[in-house]
């Protein structure tokens, strides 16, 4: 049986969802694959630079909308993939996706969903949502899928209580 745990909050502006990144970027390992989930406009790019922040990447981060992927090297390098121009998953295949899920970086991707059966069974899962009502922030959910997500799943539960920029969901 595959680990899963979840957790969800509200983070209260764009510093805060870049912040969440960041604390994600300090805890990832080599070969961890974070997937982020959301419309247009939801803070996708906004959490992966975040999570290059975290790893020490201190340059600009933008989303490879047109190109792919982004490679960034801090601590450890991101591969920074956005798939929403993606018209075939074989798009990827071609480019070595294998390789950068077995690589010694961690793999982020913008419009997973685009993968199909590409799709790495173990994952930092991130939904992000707008709030309804105004500028009131960004509902968040992170799943936890496979023993290492679970773990830094459970590690977020545990931090968010000291946390000042995010509101956890009960």
């Amino acid at each position: 049986m595959v680990d899963r745990e979840v957790w969800e909050g509200i983070l209260p502006d764009e510093r805060a969802t870049e912040a969440l990144g960041f604390w994600l970027g300090e805890r990832v390992a080599p070969g961890e694959v974070i997937l982020l989930y959301g419309d247009l406009g939801a803070g996708k790019t906004t959490l992966a630079r975040g999570i290059a922040r975290g790893l020490g990447f201190s340059d600009r981060v933008t989303s490879p909308t047109f190109t792919l992927i982004h490679e960034y090297f801090g601590r450890l390098p991101m591969f920074h993939f956005d798939l929403y121009r993606l018209s075939d998953p074989d798009e990827v295949w071609e480019i070595g996706w294998p390789d950068y899920l077995r690589g010694s970086g961690v793999v982020v991707v913008e419009w997973p969903e685009r993968l199909g059966d590409l799709m790495p069974h173990e994952a930092l899962n991130v939904y992000l949502n707008l709030v309804t009502g105004g500028d009131q922030g960004r509902w968040v959910r992170v799943v936890g899928q496979g023993e290492r997500p679970a773990v830094m799943v459970k590690e977020l539960q545990t931090a968010c209580t000291s946390l000042a920029w995010i509101v956890p969901q009960k």
